[in-house]
């Protein structure tokens, strides 16, 4: 498959970057720092030492922004589809009702993983559930997959996989 463009800087293509343990793969924009979890990769992402100190550093900075605020709904990188805003722990961020992807912006994974720790999470259950199930272990060591298919025969075959 290509590369996929950021949401929020939109023609910037996207890096791959993989866990050499879990061989987890999420997409990083050099330009703005933002993060893509394809569905289920949020989850599996707290199971990633590695990953979770290259994009959740600790006294990570501010956040900032170096992209246009819209009122547009972005594009998701992988289906293409409007995304969603979702409030989840206080910060909107950017959802793919299709897909299951999920879009941080720099500095938002952080917080959000620090709100979980202090107080938990309320808010759009795309994001919530995995950053629960994911803070608790319960990675699903590849279930990730499995959740795409399982969407993927939902949506377009009509099957229920659970």
């Amino acid at each position: 498959m290509g590369k996929i463009a950021c949401p929020a800087c939109r023609n910037v293509p996207l890096d791959a970057i993989t866990d050499s343990q879990t061989g987890l793969e999420v997409d990083t924009c050099p330009n703005c720092l933002g993060v893509w979890f394809d569905a289920a990769e949020l989850k599996e992402f707290y199971t990633s030492e590695e990953l979770k100190k290259r994009l959740t550093p600790i006294g990570g900075g501010s956040v900032h922004h170096t992209y246009e605020i819209s009122s547009k709904a972005r594009g998701c990188p992988r289906c293409r589809k409007a995304m969603e805003r979702p409030h989840v722990g206080g910060i909107a961020l950017d959802v793919c009702r299709h897909c299951r992807g999920v879009w941080f912006d720099h500095g938002e994974l952080r917080k959000i993983t620090e709100i979980h720790k202090t107080r938990g999470l309320k808010g759009d259950e795309i994001v919530t559930e995995q950053v629960r199930e994911g803070m608790r272990g319960k990675g699903s060591g590849g279930g990730g997959t499995i959740e795409v298919l399982s969407w993927f025969l939902n949506s377009f075959l009509g099957s229920k996989i659970r």
